[in-house]
């Protein structure tokens, strides 16, 4: 009989309890105490980054075409002639990485060697024609005759310097007919065949060796950039870092810059050394432009200034745990971290931020089931799992 009482004022004791929670009068953390977290001054780097992304290029791309000058990939090249090419061999294939002045294809035109056929007759004829005017010069005797005759040589001079422009021109265009490589660098595309005719466009196509990264940086961070300035180039594909310096940056907003939330960038380039074999135009790359740095300097998080610059305070604590503000004078501050230049000492702690500790009983769980324990004597189901603090009440 007593067994019974216990047990009904036990859920009348539950049952008051899950209705008193259950309408907020017991909180889950009812008291709590601010615990601070700190972080140690430390001699360190402080260095202030821009981050950007973009993809590896070559520095420059030359075209090779038969019968003209290398030129830039994508451009007419200026001195292209209307003669026709047959291909005599090709050694280049794509992927070779070549040096300055190899030899990549050589080609022949019948339509040149015709032409400079016909040229070499006229500059001989034109001397020959030279040589008449001067002789005739020589036999005049007359004022009048004497003034003729200085005329034709003057006219069969021009005759010869024109006959040899042209012959010279031809012989020249003939010679490139063996393509060389214009620098070192890595054969990107190869359009023709040996014994074939030369279509129209660059026969060959070559990338230099030297690379670059080009990216977008967003016009807020634009004014702290500088040429020359050091930058870091990771390359993800190859697992690459690489070392790199700015060396310029586009006066005018990217024509891509005005993106969806119409933030606006500038085109900059970061030219990259020692670059990994490895390592191939097109690759996507992570560039990192350090604007400024501070080496061997005492830090601390930058989460741990207070006020503005030029007004800095950190937070310490005194003996009983308190925080009490200290002036410090600060040199670069990023957003990660601080240089302290006086006013800390370095091992001293400062307060980065905030944690809340429990220090009061709760509660885990409902009142839905589980047992609940009955000091004196075994479970009551219905109850469900409570535990707390105080010994003996309950698990």
């Amino acid at each position: 009989m007593k067994l019974k009482i216990l047990a009904v004022v036990v859920l009348g004791a539950v049952g008051v309890g899950a209705a008193v929670y259950a309408m907020g009068g017991i909180s889950a953390n009812a008291a709590s105490a601010t615990r601070y977290l700190t972080s140690a001054a430390t001699t360190g780097d402080v260095t202030d980054e821009v981050a950007a992304t973009g993809s590896v290029a070559a520095t420059t791309t030359y075209g090779l075409a038969f019968g003209t000058t290398p030129h830039l990939s994508g451009a007419t090249a200026s001195d292209a002639g209307t003669a026709t090419w047959t291909v005599k061999g090709v050694t280049a294939k794509v992927g070779d990485a070549v040096k300055a002045g190899t030899v990549l294809a050589t080609g022949s035109s019948a339509d040149l060697a015709r032409q400079l056929s016909e040229a070499t007759a006229s500059w001989r004829s034109a001397r020959i024609q030279l040589t008449i005017a001067k002789e005739n010069l020589d036999a005049a005797t007359t004022t009048d005759s004497t003034r003729q005759a200085q005329m034709n040589v003057y006219n069969a001079q021009n005759q010869v310097s024109q006959a040899a422009q042209t012959r010279n021109d031809l012989i020249a265009q003939i010679a490139r007919g063996t393509l060389k490589a214009p620098i070192d660098g890595v054969v990107t595309a190869v359009n023709i065949s040996k014994g074939l005719a030369v279509p129209s466009g660059d026969a060959i196509v070559i990338e230099s060796s030297e690379l670059q990264v080009t990216t977008d940086v967003v016009e807020s961070d634009l004014n702290a950039l500088k040429l020359d300035q050091a930058a870091t180039v990771t390359i993800s594909a190859v697992d690459a870092t690489v070392d790199g310096t700015v060396t310029s940056i586009s006066p005018v907003a990217s024509t891509s810059s005005t993106s969806s939330n119409g933030v606006v960038s500038y085109a900059v380039t970061v030219a990259l050394t020692n670059v990994p074999a490895a390592v191939r135009s097109g690759m996507s790359a992570d560039v990192t432009i350090t604007i400024d740095s501070a080496t061997g300097v005492l830090t601390v998080p930058a989460a741990a200034l207070r006020g503005t610059n030029g007004n800095y305070t950190v937070l310490v604590l005194d003996a009983s745990g308190t925080p009490q503000p200290m002036p410090v004078e600060v040199g670069l501050v990023t957003n990660t971290s601080a240089e302290i230049k006086s006013g800390l000492t370095e091992g001293q702690a400062v307060v980065t931020g905030t944690a809340t500790a429990q220090t009061n009983a709760t509660s885990t769980g409902g009142f839905g089931g589980g047992p609940v324990t009955i000091p004196g004597g075994g479970n009551f189901v219905g109850g469900g799992n409570f535990r707390g603090n105080r010994n003996g009440s309950g698990n």
